[in-house]
């Protein structure tokens, strides 16, 4: 399904940009463009947007900018007391007069602590953040696209169940003409010739054709694949791969009752019914 969503936010001097975009594919394929700052996280990304998305062709664009930033380290001061306190006690030990450089106590280990991983840690964080958030506002647009395609579907199915109950009740009369027919046939070219055709011979030709053009299986699998979509198109769970197979199924039975049929009027309706098969065929193609 076609989708866009963004989301935007900020954390100290850095601005964090999300775009996603979604266009129809049978599968799931991400195809992420991440700035540097960010690009620890592309797997974590990645799967954010699996457990979200379960079809599509989906752009993931994550853009980390730095208007300004000190990277100043910051003092530990009690580490710098520590050491201070240390060195004193020592030259008190050995009668030594005490004086020290600031410069070189800064060196030490542990006197000067960068802020950098912190920071880093709660960017990756609100990039995370920032995803999720583009992603809602992505969902809320297939949303409503959702339910306009919902309703299409249903006026469609609508439409398709009118068409077979149309085929159900000519399936009769479509034997019925048969035999009518036969029947005249057989007996004007008989009577040409001076012979007469027994009821029962009749009677066998029409079982056997009726038998040939029975379609009662097919319009009861036709009806029962036209209410699996429909209750498909009910549920909150992904129904793509779903919905592929019930079209593939409505057509393979549309085609079969058309074949055995053999009935103008029976035609025209199977050729109503591929129509909006077709339709919903190419729906599905949006649908997750």
């Amino acid at each position: 399904m076609t989708g866009h969503g963004q989301a935007a936010q900020k954390h100290g001097d850095f601005s964090i940009d999300v775009e996603i975009r979604t266009v129809n594919n049978r599968y799931l394929k991400v195809v992420s463009k991440i700035s540097e700052a960010a690009s620890a996280l592309e797997p974590q990304l990645e799967s954010i947007i699996r457990d979200s998305l379960k079809r599509g062709s989906v752009t993931v664009s994550v853009r980390v900018t730095q208007v300004g930033r000190s990277n100043a380290a910051t003092i530990n001061q009690k580490t710098l007391e520590d050491y201070l306190t240390q060195s004193k006690s020592v030259a008190d030990r050995l009668g030594v007069e005490f004086g020290y450089d600031l410069g070189q106590l800064l060196l030490l280990p542990g006197v000067l602590e960068s802020n950098r991983q912190q920071d880093d840690e709660k960017l990756l964080e609100v990039v995370q953040s920032t995803v999720r958030s583009a992603l809602n506002d992505l969902q809320s647009m297939r949303l409503n696209e959702g339910e306009a395609m919902r309703s299409q579907f249903m006026e469609t199915l609508s439409q398709i169940a009118a068409s077979k109950s149309l085929i159900e009740a000519r399936a009769p009369e479509v034997v019925a003409e048969f035999r009518s027919k036969m029947e005249q046939r057989i007996r004007n070219g008989l009577a040409q010739v001076g012979h007469q055709v027994s009821d029962i011979d009749l009677l066998r030709e029409v079982l056997a054709y009726a038998d040939r053009c029975d379609i009662s299986e097919e319009i009861t699998r036709l009806g029962s694949h036209l209410k699996q979509f429909q209750d498909a198109l009910s549920t909150k769970e992904s129904q793509g791969r779903r919905l592929d197979f019930l079209i593939q199924e409505l057509f393979r039975e549309t085609n079969t009752i058309g074949s055995k049929a053999n009935d103008a009027q029976v035609s025209q309706l199977v050729v109503s019914i591929k129509t909006g098969i077709e339709q919903m065929r190419e729906l599905v193609q949006n649908v997750e």
